[in-house]
């Protein structure tokens, strides 16, 4: 097998910009295993730090369909989720995303005729 010649100095600013395992794995060309291995040696930590950082749960069928369209789009699904937020609140487009009209009535699918 071929070895990657990437630079093993970037890993901890991808690992900042929340990237998962597998993630940074694919971008330096090895397996997460490899990668693991790599880090332990030059000591180089695969932990997340939290800090200013907020948790949101969601249903399961959710976020298994944000990190399906995060993976489309070559992104992490955190990476996703906060740019969608960003958007909604930069946007105002509460509303809208919601389907309610501007006093935050939920706006019907069925015509009055």
């Amino acid at each position: 097998m071929r070895k990657s010649t990437a630079d093993p100095a970037l890993i901890p600013a991808l690992v900042d910009e929340g990237l998962s395992d597998l993630e940074i794995a694919d971008r330096m060309g090895w397996t997460v295993g490899t990668l693991r291995v790599r880090c332990s040696q030059l000591k180089i930590s695969l932990r997340r730090k939290n800090i200013n950082r907020r948790q949101f749960v969601l249903p399961q069928a959710t976020f298994d369909q944000l990190h399906h369209r995060a993976a489309m789009m070559g992104v992490s699904t955190g990476t996703l989720a906060t740019e969608l937020l960003q958007v909604i609140v930069r946007d105002g487009l509460y509303n809208a995303v919601l389907d309610r009209d501007e006093i935050g009535i939920i706006r019907s699918n069925l015509s009055m005729n």
